[in-house]
Order: structure tokens, then C-alpha cells, then sequence
């Protein structure tokens, strides 16, 4: 008689992976493996993005030399003026956040890429805050809200702050998405039990989003607005007592210790110029540039209006499309990238309409008003616009309905169907042109040949070998005078002021001991003429750009900017 087969005895393990099998099905699966592979296509790119590039902005170089005034102790004080305890007009969440890793590693500039940690952990956060509002306050389909996630956290243009600068976008975008979801959880809670503690969290989200960028104001009084139209007056109390409290507490420092007449004469930088004075430039922060009337306010909502729907918004939306508009925020396209920006903007403006017939929520409210700080404000709006990428992307992908809708019309379609499957067809492109766009930036960027490389790398490096040779030959004892004095701060030591209407300044350049003239510039400098021929170039780096460094002479003894002296032939001290 044959033995019967021994029965397999099951362990506890293969019961649970039975039990995991059954409740995935494929479905599941495939969505954890995509998004698995989207995860890991971030960590390669940002990680193949990175370099050392920093300063370039000169915003983001004052960023991290306030960082490293609060790293080293000496508080919320621009560090690189003669003067001690000057305050910066900057908010300071980004700058505190930066000082954490400052602390850490404190030689800089070997400490950039630990700084720029910041950024690219923020650009995850946004990616994952993006897919939980997508799919909890909006309920799209988890496959659509991870692709329009993914869409976000690789942008183009995100990516290159967060890995070519030490810009604040990565993070006030982050900050943005938290406060929405907060703001929102606090709506969908609404009486429930603890509904004072999200409250109060939404006035912290919502605050720190002010205290990383003022434009935030926007979001802040929206917010407030939103909770009062949904009737949750409590909750809009307790927001609101919270909100006074953070940004009270910061605006009463700032007035108390506001920069004297002199302090800003000898920062002379738009770091110390309150945003009243700057509305009022042709181009925020520099003075140089003149000042406008009221009358003159329509053309420049006009220009603005323009770079963003012939420009911007296609920059932001078909990034591969839009490569140098990517990599150094400076593109003005034509013909076909006008059309395709414009039909972005067609798509974000139906899709919004869509959205506000289904019903109105703080995004909403908020992104009007902040598109509306962004056009009235001095300055070309496409960095302004980058952290609202991800509410762009939710109105655009909401506008390709019609499409689905003309689609069916046309076909003579009648039975119900859903629109997912078009906004997925979209989002999907969408991606691909992102990764289209990290693909071309990154085989220029190793690039066997040094002049293929992108534009701002190549800036870069030459500043990079002036302020080396700086921080080399010029004494610690004197005091530079540079278009960039938070960069040149930084790697030199050596205390600085702006470069801006030298012959206003020369007098107090003299008593602050100004010696050098750093000259950094993205683009090629011409040859020394007027004032500049009459001081000796004690350094001239050659390259691309012909930057260099003039040797003012001692301030008791120089002439005077724009003054030639008498008898002094001004070639022979040309590179002597």
C-alpha cells in the first residue's frame, strides 16, 4: 500500500504572506512598485543634479550668511558689514531651518551640499504632502495623485533650486502644501473632539509659511476668510490668536531694532530695505534702476502678466521644453514656446473654473491672491510662481477634462464614462517631459567638453577662482566693496558692503575702510573705462567673464569715484 503524501505543516509566515497576497491585489502592487521607482528616480536625480554651485542668486547667499550668524551665535544680524547688529529684512524660519545644519558642519564653502540637505528634504515633503491632498481633500485616485505627486517633487525647475542654490522655493513650497493640508483637515474635523489642536496647528503651518517668505500674507488672510465662509468661527478664532501670536511677536522685534539711516548707507542693499520702499523700484532692490509712479503700475502688471503666459507657465508646466528657462531662470522663448505657454495657461485657468463650479477651498481663495502679489511685484514672476507648482498642476490636469469631454463629443459617445484616464494620460506625459528635461541638463553637465557645460556652472567656477584668490591675497583688515557681499562674505572673511552709486557712498566707503572692488558678474565685463581706469587692477581673472579685482588705494589718500586726479595718466595703472 502506498504512503500518502505528508501534509506540508503552514508556519505563521505563510499564513501572513497568504493573507498580505489576498489583500493586495494586483492593483495595489502595482502602485506600491511605482511608487517605489518614483522614490528612487528622485534620490538618482537630485543626487546627479547636486553640485556646489551657491550664491549665484545673492538672495540665497544672504540665506546662508545668516545661517551662519545664528550657527556661530551672533544672532539674526548681517555678520559681513563693518558694523555689528544690523537686521536683515529677511523672515527668518529658512535661515534658522539652514543654521541647524550649519551647526553641524560650520567650514563653509565645504558644507554646501549638507545645506542644500534642506531643500531637497523639502522637495520630498512637498512631493508627499501634494499626493495626501490630492487624494484626501480633492479625492483623486491614488494612481493620479502619485503621478501628479512625482510631477511635482522632479520638477525641473524646483530641482535646480534645490541643487544649483540655496534658495528658499523648495522650502516655502513645502510650507505652502502643509499649511493647505492643515488648514483643510481643520474644515473636515470641524467640531470634533480636539478641534482647537488643529487649529492651532493650522496658524503654525500657516505662520511658518509667512515666516519663510512674506509673500504668504496672501495665504494667511485666505486662510482666515476660508475657515469664517465654511462657519467655523471658533476654529477661525483660535487660528487667528495663533497667527497674532507668531507674526506679531516677529514684526514687533523687527520695528523695535528697524536698520538707522546710517546702518543702511553702510549695507547699502536691498537686505535692509523695507518691501514699501522696494514696491516702488523698476526692479526690486536696486535702486540704481529709478523709481515708478503710480501711473506706471499697469505696465508692469502688463510685462509680468506676459512673461507668465508666454513664458512661465509653459516653463513650469513643459519643462523640457523650456530647458535654459530651467537652469538659470532666464529665458524668453519664441513662436512655438509662446503657444505652448499659452495653452498651458488656457488648460490652469479652465481647470481652476472647473474646480470653483465644484465648490471653493482655500486653494481657491489663495492662489489668486498670491498670483496677484506676484504680478504687481518689481521683478520677472517666474521664481515667484515655482512653489505654487503644485496647485498649477492640480488646475491643469483638471483643464485637460475638457479634452476628455470634447473627446466624446466628437466620438458620439452617450454612456458614462470617467475622466481619470485622460487626467492619468496627461500626468504621465507630464512626467516624462520632466525626466526629458533632467536627462538633456545632466548629459550637459558631464559633458566632456567644459564649454558644453550649462551656463551657470561655467559662472560659477570662474567666480568661484576670484574669491579664492581673494581670500588668499587681500588682508583680512580690509573692507570689500562687491556687487554679491553676502557671497564674497562667505569665502573671503573679510567684512563687505554694495557695490551701488558709488559717488553717494565714497565718503562713507572711505570711513568704513573700503580697499577692494570685487567684480563678479554672469555676464562677460567690458574693459576698465571712466572712474574704474583711474585704480590699479590687482587682479584680473581672464576667462569668459574678464573679472577682476581693483586695488582702490588707501581711503585717506584716493581719489575720489569719478574724480580723475591731475597729472595721472590713467592707462599706465591698468594691471600693474
Amino acid at each position: 500500500m502506498a504512503k500518502s503524501k505528508p501534509k506540508k505543516v503552514e508556519t505563521q509566515a505563510d499564513v501572513t504572506r497568504a493573507a498580505e497576497s489576498k489583500a493586495q491585489p494586483p492593483a495595489e502592487r502595482w502602485f506600491l512598485l511605482f511608487a517605489v521607482l518614483g522614490g528612487a528616480a528622485f534620490f538618482v536625480i537630485y543626487l546627479l543634479r547636486l553640485d556646489r554651485v551657491a550664491g549665484m542668486f545673492m538672495d540665497d547667499a544672504w540665506y546662508a550668511l545668516l545661517a551662519k550668524a545664528l550657527a556661530t551665535g551672533q544672532g539674526y544680524t548681517l555678520i559681513n558689514s563693518p558694523t555689528p547688529g544690523i537686521l536683515p529684512l529677511y523672515p527668518p524660519a529658512y535661515p534658522f531651518l539652514l543654521a541647524v545644519f550649519f551647526k553641524l558642519w560650520p567650514q563653509f564653502p565645504n558644507n554646501i551640499l549638507l545645506l542644500k540637505a534642506v531643500s531637497i528634504a523639502a522637495m520630498l515633503l512637498t512631493g508627499l504632502a501634494a499626493y495626501f491632498y490630492l487624494n484626501r481633500y480633492r479625492q483623486w485616485p491614488r494612481a493620479t495623485a502619485l503621478l501628479a505627486a512625482l510631477v511635482t517633487a522632479l520638477s525641473p525647475g524646483l530641482a535646480f533650486m534645490a541643487t544649483s542654490s540655496l534658495m528658499s522655493e523648495c522650502v516655502f513650497a513645502a510650507a505652502q502644501m502643509l499649511a493647505l493640508v492643515a488648514v483643510e483637515e481643520c474644515v473636515r474635523r470641524r467640531e470634533a473632539e480636539r478641534w482647537w489642536l488643529f487649529a492651532t496647528l493650522a496658524g503654525l503651518a500657516c505662520s511658518a509659511a509667512f515666516l519663510t517668505r512674506s509673500m504668504a500674507i496672501g495665504l494667511v488672510a485666505t486662510a482666515l476668510l476660508y475657515l469664517a465662509k465654511e462657519k467655523l468661527f471658533k476654529t477661525a478664532l483660535v487660528f487667528g490668536v495663533t497667527v497674532a501670536v507668531m507674526l506679531g511677536g516677529w514684526t514687533l522685534y523687527t520695528q523695535s531694532r528697524k536698520p538707522t539711516a546710517a546702518q543702511r548707507a553702510e549695507v547699502n542693499n536691498y537686505i535692509v530695505r523695507p518691501y514699501s520702499e522696494q514696491f516702488w523700484d523698476r526692479l526690486a532692490g536696486h535702486e540704481s534702476a529709478g523709481r515708478i509712479t503710480l501711473g506706471e503700475l499697469p505696465e508692469r502688471l502688463w510685462n509680468n502678466s506676459s512673461s507668465i503666459l508666454l513664458n512661465d507657465a509653459g516653463g513650469m508646466l513643459l519643462p523640457a521644453l523650456y530647458p535654459a528657462l530651467n537652469q538659470w531662470l532666464a529665458e524668453r522663448g519664441g513662436g512655438l514656446q509662446w503657444t505652448l505657454s499659452l495653452l498651458a495657461c488656457v488648460l490652469v485657468l479652465a481647470g481652476y473654473f472647473l474646480t470653483v463650479m465644484e465648490g471653493v477651498t482655500l486653494a481657491e481663495l489663495a492662489l489668486p491672491v498670491s498670483v496677484a502679489i506676484v504680478l504687481a511685484w518689481p521683478f520677472p514672476p517666474y521664481r515667484f510662481l515655482l512653489p505654487a507648482l503644485p496647485l498649477l498642476l492640480l488646475y491643469f490636469l483638471q483643464g485637460t477634462k475638457l479634452f476628455w469631454f470634447l473627446h466624446r463629443r466628437l466620438s458620439g459617445e452617450k454612456q458614462a464614462g470617467t475622466h481619470w484616464g485622460a487626467l492619468n494620460g496627461f500626468a504621465v506625459l507630464l512626467l516624462l517631459l520632466c525626466l526629458l528635461g533632467h536627462g538633456s541638463y545632466l548629459a550637459r553637465k558631464f559633458a566632456a567638453t567644459p564649454s558644453e557645460r550649462p551656463r551657470f556652472l561655467r559662472v560659477f567656477d570662474e567666480q568661484a577662482a576670484v574669491l579664492k584668490w581673494t581670500a588668499e591675497n587681500v588682508p583680512k583688515t580690509d573692507v570689500i566693496v562687491t556687487q554679491n557681499p553676502g557671497l564674497v562674505y562667505l569665502y573671503t572673511g573679510n567684512h563687505t558692503t554694495t557695490f551701488e552709486n558709488p559717488e553717494t557712498h565714497w565718503a562713507n566707503w572711505n570711513q568704513l575702510g573700503v580697499r577692494y572692488y570685487v567684480q563678479l558678474a554672469p555676464t562677460r565685463l567690458p574693459e576698465p573705462s571712466g572712474p574704474e581706469r583711474q585704480y590699479r587692477v590687482a587682479h584680473r581673472a581672464g576667462g569668459e567673464l574678464n573679472l577682476r579685482v581693483l586695488d582702490l588705494g588707501q581711503p585717506a589718500g584716493r581719489p575720489a569715484w569719478g574724480v580723475a586726479p591731475a597729472n595721472i595718466k590713467m592707462d599706465g595703472l591698468i594691471g600693474r
